[in-house]
Order: structure tokens, then C-alpha cells, then sequence
């Protein structure tokens, strides 16, 4: 009866530093520490102290409960026993804690036990998560509205690509007009692609630190973890993203290259996005399946966003300011149009799929300012209003302005041109500022 009492008060600690008392001479065989999200099997490390300096390093993640971890406590009499964890969630968070229980008299007491890793990923985390975020994002999305943005509108405006016409002027015209900016968009597309791999290296550092591991710990965390897994395929990705814009580089005039290229150096980085929704905190819900897929869509979105505003800053505006008058503010105007119509579509996607995601993860209303996650998840809100008031102010007075410049119809095209580098640049501050605001949030458990 004793030991049935004994254990049944053990299971109520839940929290870290708990101190639950025990009758005389129970001494249960198991400590059940309940973390409350879901752990993973391959890394789970602990050790529990007797009062006489008996001690147990034994723990596991409970057969048939992958929310709870079962320390293995060795009997030493009465006193104070003392016990400590660290574990990987299933999302790729680090939790680590300590708890301690009594037995009959609280004298003598057991020495503390340490958490090999530390509680959240920490700061090299959070940069980690953002250099990843901006890499995988920003390059997906700088080909795409290359191609569907700058591309369409290039020809619409009666402005012909290299490769479109033969005629030796246009060829040389365009060549002498884009191939300085162009050289530049593929100096930032492998600056983010660099910026890619370098997050992943931070991250890997990281959770190793966090976790407290070394040595062939690392394998098993790369190995036998889901986020080790998919650290695996997002190195993999990189790979086949610098292999694809070797390919897609070579041969390629001055503009905008073909759909099939903008394809293949588009697809690494929309599966990457795919993998980072898949081990962070929707893939590993109830809703895993719904949830994966609609964080892949949010991040898709983002990326066509963001992608495009670093295009516009690098490409389009650079070239926009090279030409004649009369053909920037044409290339303008349908640059602006293309992009604004691009934008609205990922607004719409991102405010679906973020308020189904804020609701999943958020147990009620009062979360929102009354847990970490929640301020931040309302940081992050307020910077993307800032991005959705310039991105109207794009659509219904910007474009209005140049669109009548380019009819003829008075206006002033110079001022119209400014007014678009300052905008864009501003987008971009805001853009930046989200992606911050998302790899804090990543790294913050949702609340319970």
C-alpha cells in the first residue's frame, strides 16, 4: 500500500524542482516526469541521487507515453532524492530539468543532479533558425518572380529578353541594360544560398551544445531524431539548389531565363520549406498532416513575398533606372502590377494559414498576451501590418502614379521611380523583421 501511494504522488511532479514526500521507506523503483509534448526515443539522458550517495543513470521515454520520461531510481533509505533530465521533443526543442522527492525523514539529502543540456535552443539557435529561413526562403522565391514578375513584365512592356529575338540590336540593347543587375541578383542568390548552409552549421552546433552531446551522440541525433533527419535533407537541398543554378547559369544572356530554369532552382528551396514545416511545432501536433501542409503553403508564401522584394531591389529597380524614360516608367508601372497582384495572393494565403495556426497552437484567447509565444506571435503581427499598409499603398497609389505616367497623362515618372526604392527597401526592413519574429517563435514551445 505504501509503494502505491508513494508512486501515485510521484506522477502528480510534473515540474522541474518539484518536491513531493513519500511515506517512510517507499522508495519507488520508477520516477515518471510528465514534459507534456511529444519526445524523442533515440535521446533521453538522466540521472537520479540517493541521500546515501546511491545513484541511477538510467532513463527512457515511457513505453506507450512518448509525453513522459521514466527515471530509474536505485533505494538508499530515507532522505531527500534528487533527480535531473535532458530530452529532445519531438519539434527539435531541448528540454532539460530537475526534480527531487522525499522519503520518510527529509535528512540526509542527496546531492543536486545537473541537466547535461539546457532548457530551449538559446540565441545561436534563433539565428540559426533565421539564416535557414532567409536562405531556403529567399532563394525559392528570387527565381520564381524573376521569371513570373520581372520576366512577364519585361515583355509586356514591349522591353524583348535575350533569346525571344534574334535581332543583333535588341540582343546587344538588353545585354547593355541587365547584365550588370543580373550579375548581381546571382551574387545575392548564392549570398542567401551561403547564408543557407551557414544556418544549418549554427544549428547543428547548437543542438549539439544544448543537448549536452558528443561523440557518437551527434550520429544518433542526425540518424535517429526528426530533426536530424531533416537537417540531413536540407544539407541535401543546398546541394541540389547550387548544382541546379550551376546548371541553370550556364548558357543563360541577360534576363529573365526560362520557366524550366526558374523551376529548377525554385523546387530545393519549396521542399525545404516543406521539411522545416514537417519537424518544427505543426508537423508534430495532432493535426501533423494538416499542419505540414498549410506551414509548407505559409512558407511559400513568404518566400514569393520576400523573394520578390529582394528581386525588385537587385533586378527590376537597377534596370528600371537604366533605361530611357519612357521605358522605365512602362516596366515600372507593369512590374508593380505583377507584383502587387503576386502579393495579394500570398496575403491571402498567409492570413488563412496563420490564423489556423495561431488557433492550433494557441489553448485560448488570453495566450496571446500572457505567454511568451503569444507576445511574439503578436509581434510578429504587428510588423506584418506594416507590411500589408505599404504593400496598399503599392497597389493604390504607387501604381496609379506611375501607371499614369506611362499613358501620358501627367505625373511625375522620377518621383514615382523614388517613391518605389524607398518602399521596396522599406518592405524588405519588415520582411526581415518577420522572419526574425518566426525564428524566435520557432524556438519558443508552443503553450499548454
Amino acid at each position: 500500500m505504501q509503494r502505491a501511494v508513494a508512486t501515485a504522488l510521484l506522477v502528480l511532479m510534473m515540474c522541474a524542482g518539484a518536491v513531493a514526500a513519500a511515506p517512510r521507506g517507499a522508495v519507488p523503483p520508477v520516477l515518471r516526469i510528465a514534459v507534456g509534448t511529444p519526445l524523442e526515443p533515440a535521446l533521453a539522458w538522466g540521472a537520479a541521487n540517493g541521500p546515501h550517495g546511491a545513484s541511477s543513470a538510467e532513463v527512457r521515454v515511457a513505453p506507450g507515453d512518448p509525453e513522459a520520461i521514466l527515471v530509474t531510481i536505485s533505494p538508499d533509505g530515507d532522505g531527500t532524492y534528487r533527480a535531473g533530465w535532458s530530452v529532445l521533443a519531438l519539434d527539435g526543442h531541448p528540454i532539460a530539468g530537475t526534480a527531487s522527492f522525499v522519503v520518510g525523514s527529509a535528512y540526509p539529502v542527496a546531492h543536486a543532479v545537473t541537466p547535461r543540456g539546457a532548457d530551449g535552443i538559446g540565441p545561436l539557435g534563433v539565428l540559426a533558425r533565421l539564416l535557414v529561413l532567409c536562405g531556403v526562403l529567399g532563394t525559392m522565391g528570387m527565381a520564381l518572380t524573376r521569371r513570373w514578375v520581372l520576366g512577364v513584365a519585361w515583355h509586356s512592356g514591349g522591353i524583348w529578353a535575350p533569346g525571344e529575338n534574334d535581332a543583333a540590336g535588341v540582343m546587344e540593347r538588353t545585354a547593355r541594360v541587365a547584365a550588370g543587375p543580373v550579375r548581381v541578383w546571382w551574387r545575392t542568390w548564392w549570398a542567401l544560398a551561403v547564408t543557407w548552409g551557414v544556418g544549418l552549421v549554427l544549428g547543428l552546433i547548437a543542438q549539439v551544445s544544448s543537448l549536452g552531446i558528443s561523440g557518437g551522440q551527434v550520429g544518433t541525433l542526425l540518424r535517429d531524431t526528426r530533426w536530424g533527419m531533416a537537417w540531413m535533407v536540407l544539407a541535401v537541398l543546398l546541394v541540389i539548389a547550387g548544382v541546379a543554378a550551376t546548371v541553370a547559369r550556364r548558357g543563360e544572356l541577360a534576363m529573365a531565363p526560362s520557366t524550366a530554369r526558374a523551376v529548377l532552382m525554385s523546387a530545393p528551396g519549396a521542399l525545404a520549406a516543406v521539411v522545416l514545416a514537417w519537424s518544427g511545432h505543426a508537423g508534430t501536433g495532432t493535426d501533423a498532416t494538416l499542419g505540414t501542409a498549410l506551414d509548407a503553403l505559409h512558407g511559400w508564401a513568404t518566400a514569393a513575398w520576400l523573394g520578390g522584394l529582394v528581386m525588385l531591389a537587385v533586378l527590376a529597380v537597377p534596370i528600371i533606372r537604366r533605361l530611357d524614360d519612357h521605358d522605365a516608367v512602362h516596366l515600372g508601372a507593369s512590374v508593380i502590377v505583377r507584383f502587387s497582384a503576386m502579393a495579394v495572393a500570398a496575403v491571402v494565403v498567409l492570413v488563412v494559414t496563420g490564423v489556423y495556426r495561431s488557433l492550433a497552437e494557441l489553448p485560448s484567447l488570453s495566450a496571446l498576451w500572457t505567454t511568451s509565444y503569444g507576445v511574439v506571435l503578436l509581434v510578429k503581427l504587428g510588423v506584418f501590418a506594416g507590411m500589408l499598409a505599404l504593400a496598399a499603398w503599392n497597389r493604390f497609389s504607387l501604381h496609379p502614379r506611375m501607371e499614369r505616367a506611362a499613358l501620358g497623362l501627367g505625373g511625375d515618372a522620377t518621383g514615382a521611380m523614388s517613391a518605389l526604392r524607398v518602399s521596396v527597401r522599406a518592405e524588405i526592413v519588415l520582411a526581415v523583421a518577420v522572419l526574425v519574429t518566426v525564428a524566435v517563435l520557432v524556438s519558443i514551445p508552443p503553450p499548454v
